[in-house]
């Protein structure tokens, strides 16, 4: 009986330290996150050629998503919605499993990514799911 209670309490200290490794993982990755979209703010945009040199005038949004990504899947209609109603605004969409050296060149680390331009310089970045709301007011 000894031996079996050694094992569940070694069995549940592993648990114990995997979960706590994830945490500080998932916490350190958000951190990281907010720490390189703030680092982007202001920088212009790596790439204003082709589809992209709609971006050098107004307000702007890149959109970047895989076909394969659930969040992205709920987040590709807000997009097509926005992009339909807001003329003012362009909107470029990248799939970055056809085109993974423009996510490279332009740092993205997750999907969905959304940056917002303005002039053709880095407004801001919105990293993971946003809500038609949100990014209707960062729109604005």
């Amino acid at each position: 009986m000894e031996i079996l209670y050694k094992i569940t309490v070694i069995f549940f200290d592993i648990i114990f330290v995997l979960f706590a490794a994830y945490i500080v993982f998932v916490f350190g990755l958000r951190i990281y996150w907010r720490f390189k979209s703030k680092k982007m703010r202001g920088q212009e945009l790596p790439v204003l050629e082709g589809e992209f040199s709609r971006l050098k005038k107004g307000k702007g949004v890149v959109y970047f998503h895989a076909p394969n990504c659930r969040p992205c899947k709920m987040v590709d209609p807000v997009i097509k919605k926005l992009s339909k109603e807001l003329k003012r605004v362009s909107f470029v969409k990248v799939n970055i499993a056809e085109t993974p050296e423009l996510a490279r060149k332009f740092g993205i680390l997750a999907t969905p990514s959304i940056i917002i331009t303005k002039d053709g310089h880095i407004e801001e970045v919105l990293m993971g799911p946003v809500t038609e709301g949100t990014l209707r007011e960062k729109l604005k």
